[in-house]
């Protein structure tokens, strides 16, 4: 045998270079060169280490042999020890604390190492030790109560928590993620334009349908400004129009005069026996026709007085359409620009101005939000596999905390919608809406603040008769 001694380690984990024996599950004997307490370098180049074997230790002739297990160590090459047994390890212990040493282990060593149980445990105390561990200790009467009471007090404590939180569960419905939630009307632009005024300011009551903001387009403003133009010289030509009729009317008289003298002439032509005998009235019924003709407003040839008064009263009713066709499309402009500006939808009070003057908006763009003139109300989330604990008109408790400490309000569930709420979670599930009794609007907004967090707890039926539980 061929032993190098190294410089012993304190913690015995140096490798020794002392041959050992290692019989594999496959019968073969491999010699092991390098070996520790805690591991050992197996010498063949594999890539499949062995995970047990029978370790020998050579010792004068004889062979001291017991099976072994072993894990993988860090190095190539590296198998860990696992669980030896105390008399396994501290045979091997011997064998290497006495190569270390220099020296052998001797026959009465080894032999005792194998027969010398490895933990001895004393059996019972001395006199000094009992002396020792009375000393400084109050009564025994005293320790007993002392121990009964400390361990009442931990058991009423323990139970009385962990009962409670199982009387809770059954007496009560915890829903998740409850925060106030206000009646917001957020207004947005309803297209690209500029802002031109701001008519109200944050806290401003404000009924439905009051101007907020007035917002203005130039392209809109330019066409309004264009049709006003076409307006002025519509407008003009009717004035005008309107003013050749009246020129052309005022010379009816005139017109008239000639028929007028006509008829006279051909009846001072006839004499009264004739007007009698009905004879010789030609030229009187022919002047009188004429007279009617033109008395009646009916054209006897183009061009005369009522052709002409016919052609102009056209001309001033096509100047009037084209008017009324501008003024329609300018009321159309001006309505479409209205449209452009942000009423109030809802009467509320005005909490939020999300613009300043002369600010371009883009289509869909924030300008401003109202609270609803209602009571705020509390907004929760449920998982889906609870739906049928919960149900409208459900009393439910919440509980919040304010500068005087924690307060608990009475209220109902008001509507359960089954949806996902993007505010809280991805999951599908239920919100539960629950409104406070006894509480109107102006109550909740002095109290609740726009998405406080509070605790929400629907009261099971059977429990609502126990004040105590609420």
């Amino acid at each position: 045998m061929q032993i190098r001694h190294e410089r012993p380690m304190s913690d015995l984990g140096f490798q020794v270079r002392a041959p050992l024996k290692l019989t594999l599950s496959d019968g073969r004997i491999v010699t092991i060169e390098r070996w520790s307490l805690a591991s050992l370098h197996f010498p063949e180049d594999t890539d499949i280490l062995p995970k047990t074997g029978s370790l020998a230790i050579p010792f004068q002739g004889i062979d001291i042999q017991f099976p072994v297990r072993f894990s993988e160590g860090s190095e190539k090459g590296e198998l860990v020890f696992e669980d030896l047994t105390g008399r396994q390890r501290e045979t091997l212990a011997v064998f290497y604390r006495s190569i270390l040493s220099g020296k052998m282990a001797s026959t009465e060593d080894v032999i005792t190492s194998l027969d010398t149980p490895v933990d001895l445990v004393p059996m019972g105390e001395t006199e000094d030790e009992v002396t020792q561990g009375s000393k400084g200790k109050s009564p025994r009467l005293l320790r007993i109560i002392w121990n009964v009471v400390f361990y009442v007090v931990l058991a009423a404590t323990v139970f009385g928590l962990i009962g409670g939180q199982i009387f809770n569960r059954l007496s009560h419905v915890s829903l998740k993620h409850a925060r106030v939630v206000a009646p917001l009307i957020n207004l947005r632009s309803g297209e690209a334009t500029y802002v031109d005024r701001i008519l109200v300011a944050p806290g401003t009551q404000v009924n439905q349908g009051d101007v907020l903001v007035r917002l203005s387009n130039p392209d809109r403003n330019a066409r309004l400004a264009d049709i006003r133009g076409e307006i002025a010289s519509q407008d003009e030509r009717v004035r005008e129009a309107r003013a050749a009729l009246m020129r052309h009317l005022e010379r009816q008289d005139e017109e008239r005069q000639p028929f007028l003298y006509a008829y006279q002439m051909a009846v001072a032509a006839r004499t009264a026996y004739d007007f009698f005998a009905g004879r010789n009235l030609t030229d009187v019924l022919w002047a009188k026709r004429q007279l009617d003709q033109f008395d009646a407003g009916r054209s006897n040839a183009a061009g005369d007085f009522h052709d002409t008064r016919r052609t102009l009263q056209r001309f001033l009713s096509d100047r009037k359409d084209a008017l009324g066709r501008l003024r329609r499309d300018l009321g159309i402009q001006k309505a479409a620009g209205a449209s452009a500006d942000i009423l109030a939808t809802a009467d509320g009070v005005v909490t939020q101005i999300d613009v300043f003057p002369n600010q371009f908006l883009a289509r869909g763009a924030s300008v401003a939000t109202i609270e609803e003139n209602a009571p705020r109300v509390v907004r929760a989330w449920l998982n889906e596999a609870r739906a049928e604990a919960v149900y409208p008109s459900m009393h439910v408790k919440v509980r919040f905390s304010d500068g005087a400490g924690t307060r608990s309000i009475a209220g109902t569930i008001d509507t359960i919608v089954a949806t996902i709420d993007p505010d809280v979670t991805n999951e599908f599930g239920i919100i539960v809406t629950a409104t406070l009794d006894q509480m109107d609007t102006a109550a909740t907004r002095a109290i609740l603040r726009p998405d406080a967090p509070v605790a929400l707890r629907a009261v099971k039926r059977w429990s609502i008769d126990l004040p105590w539980l609420n």
